[in-house]
Parts: C-alpha cells; sequence; structure tokens
C-alpha cells in the first residue's frame, strides 16, 4: 500500500513535534490512519449532561494510530468526522475496523464538536487486509 504525501508528511511533522514544529492544518488535504469509533456525549440544550436532561447525541472518531500536532494543537488523538446521515448509515459497517480518512481540517466549535480539530470527510476506506 503506497502511502501519501499528506501522510507522510503529517507523520514527519508528527515526529519533530517536540522541537515545536507542527504545520498549520488549514488549507489543505490531508489523509490519516485509524480507527472508527463512535460515542454518546450529550447535545442540545445545554450540551453538559444527559443525565440532566441533554438530549444524548452519537458522535463519530478517527481514533488516531499515533498523536498528531498542528499548529498548537499537540498531541492529538483523535478527530471529530463530520458525517452526513447518509454518511453515517454507509460507514456504521466499518465501526472498530482500522480505516484511512481523506479530509480537510477545521477547528471545532464547542457544543457540537467534541474535539480541538474535526475532519470534513471527502472519502473514507477500510484498509485492505495484508496478504490478501
Amino acid at each position: 500500500m503506497r502511502a501519501s504525501a499528506a501522510t507522510f508528511l503529517a507523520l514527519i511533522w508528527t515526529s519533530s513535534s517536540a522541537a515545536g514544529e507542527c504545520p498549520a492544518f488549514a488549507g489543505r488535504v490531508w489523509e490519516f490512519t485509524g480507527h472508527l469509533v463512535n460515542e454518546i456525549s450529550p447535545g442540545p440544550p445545554n450540551y453538559d449532561s444527559v443525565t440532566s436532561g441533554d438530549k444524548p447525541v452519537t458522535r463519530w472518531y478517527l481514533q488516531l494510530s499515533w498523536p498528531a500536532c498542528f499548529d498548537e494543537y499537540k498531541h492529538l488523538t483523535k478527530f471529530q468526522l463530520s458525517l452526513e446521515a447518509q454518511e453515517v448509515d454507509r460507514y456504521r459497517q466499518l465501526l472498530g475496523k482500522e480505516i484511512t480518512v481523506r479530509g480537510t481540517l477545521k477547528e471545532g466549535v464547542p457544543g457540537r464538536h467534541t474535539t480541538s480539530l474535526v475532519v470534513n470527510v471527502s472519502s473514507l476506506v477500510r484498509l485492505g487486509r495484508r496478504g490478501s
């Protein structure tokens, strides 16, 4: 399997993050590998507590295989995924599987997002099994 240039550069920048050199996240398409997971978190009206009456909202994430860093965001271990309802239905079968996500990054909005950076997904595919 061939790694994309963006993935390669993200790996290089991630490994150099100790020196404080993290790339800007905006204005480019990125490719990340990890596991597709979902979690229930509090939604409207207060985005505070499901047990206190907030609506439970299921959010989808890419759990990264290694920490990433961008601009002032260091040691990121997961990204929330921006998906439409029909995409959630299509990708449900990939929950828990290793995937590759391609898309742009934007800053998360408190309440609506639970991660600092969010992936606007342009493609999401399951990684092929090695040797098959």
